[in-house]
């Protein structure tokens, strides 16, 4: 049928993003990362790391150029999100709304991996300790691979979610990447639903900025709600003292 086509095309597309994104990850893990965390070299790694995307993007530039590209979908009209009076300046397209659903059950379904299941449980105590994980019989070098393997699948949809939402260029993930800190500090660090608090509350102080006609500010924002939770609160809305 005629609504077939795109609903594939999407599928695809997704398919396609996810696979790609883990090559890409595992190829960096095993020629850099790898060494990098075998000579205990977390900030190196943090480093290598950002390189790595430095480089992608413009590898990215060289291949298919500089400029915009964008979904090519029917126009469609924004509505409001709810009737109450508080809601009705808020309007959101399908596409939005989509993409927001399918971010909620994404972290969701993420939230429970890590503390409902054994995977989950083994992920956690890697990051904690990886020489402790070790000697309790968990193969460290298998869960890293599948850290960065599920990393990259979800930066992928992220990426896949953008190119719907808008056009994209290769510096659009470096963008977002100071408003995804923010919000992973602002919510507290390893608290997914702190993380989607956190978001949340960046983007609408950002929408905010934009709508009073400050967008050049936006950053500027970013920045000041992470030094003031910092001063008033260095685990985050949500995180736990260590």
């Amino acid at each position: 049928g005629g609504g077939e086509a795109p609903v594939a095309f999407v599928l695809a597309g997704a398919a396609a993003s996810v696979v790609a994104a883990i090559v890409v990850m595992l190829l960096a893990d095993r020629l850099v990362l790898r060494t990098l965390l075998a000579r205990r070299g977390g900030a190196a790694v943090i480093i290598a790391a950002f390189a790595i995307g430095l480089l992608l993007r413009n590898a990215v530039v060289l291949l298919f150029g500089p400029d915009e590209t964008e979904a090519m979908r029917p126009l469609e009209i924004a509505t409001p999100v709810w009737n109450f009076p508080l809601f009705a300046a808020a309007r959101l397209t399908t596409t939005e709304r989509l993409v927001i659903a399918a971010t909620v059950a994404l972290m969701v379904l993420v939230h429970l991996l890590l503390r409902r299941t054994a995977l989950g449980r083994d992920l956690r105590a890697v990051a904690e300790d990886p020489e402790l994980a070790g000697v309790c019989g968990i193969v460290v070098p298998r869960l890293r691979v599948l850290a960065w393997a599920l990393a990259a699948a979800f930066c992928a949809i992220a990426g896949l979610a953008l190119f719907l939402l808008g056009p994209v260029r290769p510096e659009t993930g470096a963008e977002f990447m100071l408003p995804a800190l923010a919000a992973v500090i602002v919510g507290g660090v390893g608290s997914i639903a702190g993380t989607l608090a956190g978001a949340l509350m960046i983007g609408i102080v950002e929408s905010a900025a934009v709508h009073l006609g400050m967008a050049e500010w936006r950053q500027v924002i970013s920045f000041a709600l992470i030094i003031l939770v910092l001063c008033l609160r260095p685990g985050g809305l949500f995180g736990q003292r260590a």
